[in-house]
């Protein structure tokens, strides 16, 4: 987000504060700033993507408290964790700081106030967007999902050219949906006549709780992006997964113990190659298993298999139970013959298969 020059890099021998830290002590000097003393003031989070068979990049999003509003910012993708979250400090600051600071005071130099002669939010949107300096002319582009009966609506605008994404809250309408989102973004940018349209509220989760709710996933994407970020998930699920069994089980596995076990059946009238497989995974310690979809080849029937694994983790109703001992099964489905088999799967080098 945002270009230019203006950070300091880190100095050895701490000569230059380094990029987050500079972002931090911004973020405690805005006027209304009062996180709560349990959590951090800049709270990271990181995406990854393949650029070859065996290297990552990584993004890294930083949220924080900004007048008392949660905000988002992302970065560009990096070689390593550490560059990401450099990035994406830098980006921050130089939007923050430069770009927004220059449009204050161009805005001081903006006197007359538009009339919008009865129009509706959404409509007073589209104009101000249009006519408003900081927006550069750009019309909002606007997005909706339903869930539960109830719309929630997003709008992109550029602002000062550079991307950024809005959300309203559920509502029973798209109409609804729309105009709602398009009154916060009109009263966040303070549009005459909206000045007053929504304060911040210091108690909602979003200022008082643990962390900041998180943005919508990949909502920094592009479409291109998008399906490289869906092939990285898809490769490095197992080894994502593996390590949060090992997290959650640490403590009640035996010494040499495994966090999983796999079986897979093999379609004996497929003919084609590589052979049509279907995984299941074993998790003792939650005495749970997850069958994954039929797939081509052994690989990608694990990977099948880990992203049902995967979901139940993300559910949140995991409990961690005595492990149990295994062993070696066959059986057949629908009078077709499969062929069933055991194995503990070490993933550290797949990432590379």
């Amino acid at each position: 987000m945002g270009c230019g020059d203006g950070v300091s890099a880190c100095a050895p021998g701490g000569g230059r504060k380094c990029a987050v830290a500079l972002l931090q002590e911004f973020v405690q000097c805005s006027r209304e700033f009062a996180a709560p003393q349990h959590r951090a003031i800049l709270q990271w989070s990181y995406g990854q993507r393949m650029v070859s068979r065996t290297a990552l990049q990584f993004r890294a999003t930083v949220g924080f408290l900004f007048d008392c509003l949660p905000h988002h910012v992302a970065g560009g993708w990096q070689a390593s964790k550490k560059l990401a979250q450099k990035d994406a400090a830098e980006r921050a600051l130089r939007f923050f700081v430069g770009k927004w600071g220059e449009q204050l005071l161009n805005d001081a130099e903006d006197t007359a106030a538009p009339s919008w002669n009865g129009c509706s939010d959404v409509r007073v949107l589209e104009h101000f967007s249009s006519s408003s300096r900081m927006c550069g002319g750009a019309r909002p582009q606007w997005s909706h999902r339903f869930c539960r009966g109830e719309c929630t609506a997003e709008v992109e605008l550029r602002l000062m050219d550079v991307p950024h994404t809005f959300a309203g809250a559920a509502m029973a309408s798209k109409e609804a949906a729309y105009a709602d989102v398009a009154r916060r973004v009109l009263w966040y940018l303070q549009c005459p006549g909206y000045e007053h349209a929504f304060e911040p509220d210091p108690r909602a989760s979003a200022a008082a709780g643990k962390r900041i709710p998180e943005p919508p996933a990949n909502w920094a994407c592009s479409s291109s992006e998008l399906d490289d970020l869906r092939k990285t998930e898809r490769k490095t699920v197992l080894m994502r997964v593996q390590n949060r069994l090992q997290q959650k089980l640490a403590k009640s596995l035996r010494p040499g113990e495994g966090v999983w076990e796999w079986h897979y059946e093999y379609d004996e009238e497929d003919t084609q190659w590589p052979p049509l497989v279907r995984g299941t995974v074993r998790v003792p310690g939650l005495r749970r298993e997850f069958m994954g979809a039929w797939a081509r080849g052994q690989r990608e029937a694990q990977v099948e298999a880990g992203l049902r694994l995967a979901e139940y983790l993300d559910s949140g109703e995991v409990s961690a139970e005595p492990s149990t001992s295994s062993g070696s099964v066959a059986g057949s489905d629908e009078g077709t013959e499969r062929v069933v088999r055991w194995a503990d799967i070490d993933i550290d080098d797949e990432l590379s298969c």
